[in-house]
């Protein structure tokens, strides 16, 4: 069992002219129970919160304001804030759940071209693969992804390892009136998942070898400010990887040498929401991944100007797999586009699978925790998939047997 504090509603700023409130309604979901209402405001000439109809803050010519309220929520819940001033509202929620999750069993990428894609993964040393991989089409899969009917799709699976083993790269064609021409997120700092890392005992010789084959690179190796020595690189939609080098694996000549997969990154607008979020999926280690540069640290990014964020590296507990996520937090530059809406057949990386011991069970557990749920269970009763959203729109996916 694993519990966290989850933010329910915010972190949200409201501002209003002094004398001139301005008021906001909306709602959001929860379970049945205790919760928290942090408040913290500045220049404040009238402040009101009303949760459900209750009024639990009124406060009038209070400068500064900071108040720590224990409140009670339910299911469906609607909060009306009207602030002349500067507030920030955020409520908290402990919760417990079980999810059952096992290990990672993809990241989803999507391409115009499977073709070049699969001669992309051919060069990068990817020699495990299972093609084709997937119906073409399937009305129960397309409606989970967020199609409202069907689809039409050519789906590859690739693995660094032969025979294939998770976690695989799920890559996906989506074809016909199937296909969205958005292009992957152009830049490293937008809020969802931007790129995959993967490790190299070599990363000078790779680095070399795949540019020779005519990969590209948006820098040379760089050091970051930790002492990692890293590059990026991308397809040829402009979906970015990351080479860090390790010590796992043994060099050879003339390469490439990729070992495993390190983590998924994701893109966070609130380091705090996200961290409590994934702690209940079972993410329970974590260490700092913060970081702030200029000059050629920077320039490695894509950025002609200094870089800074915050960062976890959080990983699945005992019983699983191990798999790591990279969530930063962006100060600077910061971009406050959201992530891609469904359904899911945007280019670049655009979901996040982890299979399970018992999908009907992790269904019931998030629908509980008032969770928004994609769409409907796809596939059949011995593997079925199913989407949800984390607190910024990124769509996880879990896969696994129906006993119900």
């Amino acid at each position: 069992m694993h519990e966290a504090n989850l933010t329910r509603f915010g972190p949200n700023v409201f501002v209003g002219e002094r004398g001139s409130p301005t008021t906001q309604t909306a709602c959001f979901k929860a379970i049945n129970g205790p919760a928290k209402l942090i408040v913290n405001g500045s220049d404040i000439d009238s402040a009101e919160i009303k949760i459900n109809g209750i009024s639990v803050i009124a406060q009038q010519n209070t400068e500064d304001l900071a108040l720590d309220l224990a409140v009670d929520l339910q299911n469906e819940n609607t909060i009306k804030i009207s602030v002349s001033g500067t507030m920030s509202v955020r409520i908290t929620q402990v919760a417990q759940a079980e999810l059952g999750l096992l290990r990672q069993g993809y990241f989803g990428l999507n391409t115009s071209n499977l073709a070049q894609q699969r001669a992309f993964y051919e060069t990068l040393g990817f020699t495990g693969e299972i093609y084709p991989a997937g119906p073409e089409t399937s009305t129960t899969f397309a409606q989970a992804l967020g199609f409202p009917d069907n689809y039409l799709i050519h789906v590859s699976l690739h693995s660094l390892e032969n025979p294939p083993t998770p976690p695989f790269v799920d890559t996906v064609q989506f074809r016909g009136d199937s296909y969205r021409k958005a292009p992957p997120y152009a830049n490293l700092n937008h809020i969802g998942m931007a790129y995959a890392t993967y490790s190299t005992p070599d990363l000078e010789g790779d680095f070399a070898y795949l540019q020779a084959k005519g990969v590209a690179f948006l820098s040379s190796p760089t050091t970051a400010p930790n002492g990692e020595r890293f590059v990026f690189l991308t397809d040829q939609d402009g979906t970015f990887l990351k080479l860090i080098e390790t010590d796992e694996g043994e060099p050879s000549s003339p390469g490439p040498n990729l070992v495993r997969l390190v983590n998924t990154n994701m893109n966070v607008s609130d380091l705090e929401r996200s961290r409590e979020f994934y702690r209940l999926l079972g993410f329970t280690e974590s260490e700092s991944s913060s970081q702030a540069g200029s000059g050629e640290f920077s320039a490695a990014h894509g950025f002609d100007q200094p870089i800074e964020f915050e960062g976890l590296d959080i990983r699945l507990g005992e019983g699983t797999d191990g798999a790591t996520i990279q969530l930063r937090q962006w100060q600077s530059p910061y971009d406050d586009a959201p992530s891609y809406p469904p359904p899911v057949n945007h280019l670049g990386i655009d979901r996040i699978n982890f299979y399970v011991k018992d999908l009907s069970a992790t269904v019931r557990a998030m629908n509980a925790l008032g969770f928004e749920q994609l769409g409907p269970l796809g596939g059949s009763r011995e593997v079925s998939i199913v989407f949800f959203f984390d607190p910024d729109g990124i769509k996880v996916q879990f896969a696994g047997p129906l006993t119900d």
